[in-house]
């Protein structure tokens, strides 16, 4: 009878031990999840926010650019360097 019971609690342990082991895994897998849905949404939300600023950006960059050809003999190049020291600083 001694020996049923000792081995009825020695499970019984055991089981709760596993249990306990089980929902804590459980536990820090699900935060793990909800921190990584936590950082996607901020990764979507920056890119959107970035094709967002190239929109805006992009028309008023492409104004200003102009076509340059190194090969023609009345190229100013104090306006390329100008212009290329201009577009760096925007």
């Amino acid at each position: 009878m001694s020996t049923v019971n000792v081995l009825r609690y020695s499970a019984l342990g055991l089981g709760l031990f596993y249990g306990f082991k089980n929902d804590i895994g459980l536990r820090s897998a699900a935060a793990q999840n909800a921190a990584e849905e936590a950082f996607q949404k901020k990764v979507k939300l920056v890119q959107e926010a970035r094709v967002e600023y190239g929109k805006l950006q992009g028309s008023a960059n492409q104004k200003g650019v102009k076509d340059i050809n190194l090969e023609d003999p009345n190229l100013d190049f104090s306006a390329v360097i100008l212009q290329a020291v201009d577009s760096l600083s925007s």
